[in-house]
């Protein structure tokens, strides 16, 4: 089934998978500018590749934060209790 999906892609979305997040960037600020441009597509919504490259980085993003071993991983911690004025 893997493989029928593959075939069925276009080759932009291949390139969302592939690509670095740099190329992500810059893929979505070349589409920004083309939509402004353009005066934001005649009713302000954004193209439907600039949704995709967005959801992408935003994917990418919340797995980059998940997979940080510097977090923490408390559910009660705040991060106002760091900086308490009045420790305990």
């Amino acid at each position: 089934m893997g493989f029928l999906k593959n075939l069925l892609k276009s080759s932009f979305e291949k390139w969302i998978e592939s690509a670095t997040d740099e190329e992500l960037a810059d893929g979505y600020e070349k589409r920004r500018q083309q939509w402004v441009n353009t005066g934001f597509g005649g009713n302000g919504e954004k193209t439907p590749e600039m949704k995709a490259i967005n959801q992408e980085r935003s994917k990418r993003s919340a797995e980059k934060w998940k997979n940080n071993p510097k977090r923490n991983t408390d559910p009660t911690y705040r991060w106002t209790d760091a900086n308490r004025w009045d420790k305990d």
